[in-house]
């Protein structure tokens, strides 16, 4: 076996440990909007090369939670308030159409992920823990991105869920976890129901009162 076919599963492995390690930074709030990702002061802080690094970065680009600049790198991603507007205007749309395909062609492990979610939501609010609750809330919304099994709007939506992740920690959290729970289930039974229009509706309808919530509205 030459080098060039020797497989990158370790490699691979790496990459996903520090974008993990990243992405829990910025959900833990120790890395902040603005903050530069900079791919060798990262590689050398975490005693790596620079492409597994460089490969984690990218991911956060990709999501959302980080955004490129040209000539300067990656930075962690914030939200104004014309942006967030924009960014859920969007999201309600293709949110309301990812929950309409899944009630569609739902199945039982489709429903028992999305119990599961909605389970880990309601523990994460017991137990006052705001990263767990983000990670939770994700979890859902990303669960049924997943199951309507569209690449296009996989594309399309990943990216604006990962803004409505900064918006979460840029935001008073004391404010939605619970009425979220709420929509969540409203989703839930309209896709356990087999009621793509309802599915959408809920969705969207979840989208608008996150959007109403962080600008002070509800």
């Amino acid at each position: 076996m030459t080098v060039d076919d020797r497989p990158v599963i370790s490699r691979q492995r790496l990459a996903d440990q520090v974008y993990a390690v990243l992405r829990g930074q910025i959900l833990a709030r120790q890395l902040v909007p603005g903050d530069h990702l900079s791919v060798p002061v990262l590689a050398e802080s975490l005693g790596l090369s620079r492409s597994p690094v460089r490969e984690a970065v990218q991911r956060l680009v990709v999501e959302g939670l980080a955004v490129e600049e040209f000539h300067r790198g990656a930075r962690v991603a914030g939200v104004d308030a014309d942006d967030l507007a924009d960014v859920y205007a969007v999201r309600g749309v293709l949110e309301g159409l990812a929950a309409s395909l899944v009630a569609d062609h739902h199945d039982a492990a489709l429903l028992a992920a999305l119990r599961a979610s909605i389970s880990d939501h309601g523990e994460a609010i017991k137990a006052g823990d705001e990263q767990a609750i983000i990670v939770a809330d994700q979890a859902f919304h990303q669960t049924v991105l997943d199951a309507a099994g569209n690449e296009h709007l996989t594309r399309a939506l990943g990216p604006l869920l990962g803004r409505a992740q900064v918006a979460m920690l840029s935001g008073d959290l004391s404010r939605w976890p619970r009425k979220a729970l709420t929509e969540h289930r409203a989703i839930l039974a309209a896709i356990r129901a087999g009621d793509a229009d309802a599915a959408a509706a809920a969705a969207s309808a979840h989208v608008r009162a996150v959007l109403n919530r962080h600008q002070g509205l509800d």
